[in-house]
């Protein structure tokens, strides 16, 4: 299963060690895909420094090791979809790497449910299904 984290998700999961580590374990174990793009590794290594206080070495380690765990798509066409240009870019790495699902906290993506064939839902609905 194919699946996009927005950056508050992965940034919640990055500041935590077990949380690390069980998402790790869903992507070595094929039990999912994880699939990110540039834009939300960079935005992910600034949120990790600025709201969750941990050093630029620190975000930088979290953030390459989720590079090596993920496929890493770029995106060439960014639709405007919402109201946040950021979440364009969650939408278009989806979209680009055939996700499934994108989870996220973010009250103006979870309000879509759906965009184009991909289902929009929290971390918690998400793994209540699986």
């Amino acid at each position: 299963m194919r699946v996009v984290y927005d950056t508050n998700v992965l940034a919640t999961i990055l500041s935590r060690r077990s949380e690390i580590l069980r998402l790790k374990q869903s992507v070595l174990s094929k039990e999912i895909t994880l699939v990110t793009s540039p834009f939300i590794l960079s935005e992910l290594d600034t949120v990790l420094t600025s709201k969750f206080n941990l050093t630029k070495q620190g975000a930088k380690s979290r953030t390459h090791l989720l590079a090596r765990i993920s496929e890493v798509v770029k995106p060439l066409t960014i639709e405007k979809i919402g109201r946040d240009p950021d979440d364009d870019n969650i939408l278009a790495a989806a979209v680009t790497g055939n996700a499934a699902y994108i989870l996220t906290l973010d009250k103006d993506l979870l309000i879509l449910k759906k965009y184009q064939e991909i289902i929009i839902l929290t971390p918690t609905a998400f793994w209540k299904l699986t």
